[in-house]
């Protein structure tokens, strides 16, 4: 926000928002910044949970992979055993890849 511009709210671009920005919500409602803060509270909240939520998938995906690979090898099928191993294992790749290429896109496009 530039300076001697009034009524603006300053955009979020933290975790924590700075006193300035506090001050600014306070000017337009003395109730406003408590709201602002139990959100972004509730925002976060949200977001952890997402993120185990995905890391638990994850999880669940590759110990499946690896118990299907181990199932097919003990039952002697190790073509099918490799061929699950292979593509399950560059499936994980690819999809922690994607979602680290899409977190930095949306990093850059954020004002």
């Amino acid at each position: 926000m530039k300076k001697g511009t009034k009524g603006m709210v300053p955009s979020q671009t933290a975790v924590v928002l700075s006193p300035e920005q506090l001050q600014e919500y306070r000017n337009i409602d003395p109730s406003l910044p408590d709201l602002v803060l139990r959100n972004r509270d509730h925002e976060l909240q949200r977001e952890f949970r997402y993120a185990i939520a995905s890391l638990a998938a994850g999880v669940i995906c590759l110990f499946s992979v690896v118990g299907g690979y181990v199932y097919l090898v003990m039952n002697s099928h190790p073509e099918a055993a490799s061929a699950l191993l292979g593509t399950g294992v560059l499936s994980l790749i690819g999809g922690f890849v994607r979602s680290r290429l899409r977190n930095s896109d949306q990093e850059k496009h954020r004002p």
